[in-house]
């Protein structure tokens, strides 16, 4: 019987561009396009370095944009086979640059990083970006932080060809801003990057040790991650016998307000001695809906073709509410869910998008009142490592089988060899029959998620050591947060049943912004909001880089679906002026009758 990296090896030879970028042998860039497979492609490009390419101890690093991401990744590789062995880092860029340059190099040279590592907090940053707007007079409608993080992640210099525009006043700030955490010994997450990148660009020492330890490095969601970290890339290539395996798709670049535009990736792309493949078909959707996507780009060059759901067609309705966000979350939940339920349609099949967190618990909030059973797709408390364990923890006291004993326990004496050094086989052995003992009586606690971290937290002086360990420095405010949470709020009535099935939406309707839907695939998408000024949002539509941002967002939320959208507007909101509430006459969305026109012309609206 073949195991399932055999059958997932069988498959990908069907694919040409697939099989090509798993056998590529040199510096490779995949432009993988929605529902292309390159999870896939790249857990057994993975696999296969370590099977049959890599000897030990020389390992890999495989870089992700988020922990959950990174997590789910580890997850997939072990359903291949995957085996933890020496020198192999799957993890996300800041950690990456944590515990593989700054950690193990910084001090040797004169950075701008004060070790150990103290992150400033996400309250304190709020808090010194605003003393600086006030100390030099600037009014703070004019600069975010985040146009702040932006300006910072540009001004880093070396080989790319790349440039933007600089914001001058979000220059003055962030210059200020540096020097203010310098004089405090604190940084930030930008600065970690930063950092690491400058250590790879200016010290032989550093590049020689990596290249020591990875032969390959493999980055996922590239256009996600920025300059510092394709400058660390490029430098990487050029200066290395590294070689670098990157994935990503410039139509899904979306976080323009974190400095990462697609250009990077599309220079990597270019870049000559570099393999370049592009996955173009989609495993996912049906033709109809990948067609839809590409008029949401404005751009007719992509040459999308779906490669399952042959023949079959997709349902567009487009639906006009009279006025407000109240009476599309009561559409939704009177008629387009009974009507879906109706079809036989299962709840976790459906997706509802909407603009922002705020329009997420209003509409749980109406979902709540006629029990429909929902989920919301993204949890902030899921960025945390230490959380995302907790998580594991969770479901292991639940039921031994579904997570194993020797990964989470692994996992809490790693934390403690980072902290206190590396533990004698006697200490290990203590502390793992202590975890499994603790664990067990923590079954009492299972009716409260509360009661039960609380007992854990106690038991394992975790506060403390979360707070003492460099690795883990970044997180203790996320758990403090996470605590509070279960204490007075959303997460105060969960018990640890529910809180182990995180992540796991079955029999309910997914919510999530439409930045958040990134990597989930559904049957039906609803999209809210599809108001002129709304989406794309007012202040875009007359700067075409921005405009492009928003585009590319609707595509990403078109190409969640696999064979049906819906599409709804108001014809009257109301908005908060300076002369106070003002209801305004609203026309479609530009995104909306583009795709109407489009899709009537071919007569595919029901």
């Amino acid at each position: 019987m073949m195991d399932l990296y055999s059958i997932k090896l069988e498959q990908i030879k069907k694919d040409p561009d697939q099989h090509a970028a798993f056998k590529s042998n040199m510096s490779t860039v995949v432009k993988a396009g929605p529902g292309s497979g390159k999870t896939t492609v790249l857990s057994l490009k993975i696999m296969h370095l370590l099977k049959e390419k890599i000897k030990e101890p020389r390992g890999l690093a495989c870089i992700t944009y988020s922990n959950e991401a990174a997590k789910e990744f580890t997850n997939r590789l072990k359903t291949f086979g995957y085996q933890k062995r020496q020198n192999v880092v799957l993890d996300t860029v800041h950690s990456f640059c944590i515990s593989e340059v700054i950690v193990p190099f910084a001090h040797l040279y004169d950075t701008a990083v004060c070790l150990p590592l103290n992150i400033i907090s996400k309250s304190d940053k709020a808090q010194l970006f605003k003393e600086i707007l006030e100390d030099r007079g600037i009014d703070r409608r004019s600069v975010k932080v985040e146009a702040m993080d932006k300006e910072r992640n540009q001004q880093i210099g070396g080989i790319s060809f790349i440039e933007t525009e600089p914001n001058d006043i979000a220059r003055e700030v962030a210059t200020e801003y540096e020097h203010r955490l310098r004089e405090r010994n604190q940084v930030d997450f930008i600065e970690i990057i930063k950092c690491a990148t400058t250590l790879i660009k200016e010290q032989e020492y550093v590049r020689k040790c990596l290249e020591a330890k990875f032969p390959w490095i493999l980055i996922d969601e590239y256009q996600d991650l920025g300059k510092p970290l394709h400058e660390m890339v490029l430098t990487l290539f050029h200066k290395t016998n590294i070689k670098i395996f990157a994935v990503g798709d410039p139509d899904q670049s979306i976080y323009g307000f974190q400095g990462a535009i697609p250009d990077y990736l599309l220079e990597l792309y270019d870049t000559p001695n570099i393999m370049s493949i592009d996955l173009k078909t989609n495993y996912r959707s049906n033709q109809d809906i990948i067609d839809a996507a590409t008029v949401a780009l404005n751009l007719d060059d992509r040459e999308y073709k779906a490669g399952t759901r042959a023949g079959e067609k997709a349902d567009f309705h487009f639906i006009s509410c009279d006025a407000e966000m109240d009476e599309q979350y009561k559409y939704v939940v009177n008629n387009i869910i009974p009507d879906c339920v109706n079809k036989n349609i299962p709840l976790e099949e459906i997706c509802i998008l909407v603009g922002s967190g705020d329009q997420v618990k209003a509409l749980s909030s109406v979902m709540n009142e006629v029990n429909i059973p929902h989920y919301l797709a993204k949890h902030e408390f899921l960025k945390s490592k230490i959380i995302l364990w907790l998580k594991d923890c969770a479901s292991w006291v639940l039921d031994n089988s579904s997570v194993a004993f020797t990964d989470i326990v692994e996992f809490w004496i790693n934390i403690l060899s980072k902290l206190n050094g590396e533990l004698s086989d006697d200490s290990k052995l203590h502390e793992r029959k202590y975890f499994l003992s603790l664990l067990r009586q923590s079954v009492h606690f299972q009716h409260s998620l509360n009661l039960w971290l609380s007992y854990l937290l106690d038991n394992l002086n975790l506060e403390q050591i979360v707070s003492d360990s460099q690795r883990f420095t970044t997180e203790k405010e996320q758990l403090s947060s996470f605590q509070l949470q279960t204490t007075e709020g959303e997460l105060s009535d969960y018990d640890l049943l529910r809180f182990s099935q995180v992540g796991k939406p079955e029999n309910q309707v997914t919510i999530s912004t439409r930045h958040s839907s990134k990597g989930l695939e559904f049957e039906v998408v609803i999209m809210l909001g599809m108001e002129e000024g709304n989406f794309p949002f007012y202040s875009t539509v007359n700067i075409p880089k921005e405009l492009n941002e928003q585009r590319r967002i609707f595509f990403v939320c078109i190409t969640r679906a696999k064979r049906v959208c819906y599409l709804l507007r108001s014809k009257q909101m109301t908005s908060k002026t300076k002369y106070g509430l003002r209801t305004f006459s609203k026309n479609p969305s530009m995104f909306w009758e583009e795709l109407y026109a489009v899709l009537e012309s071919k007569r595919s609206i029901y």
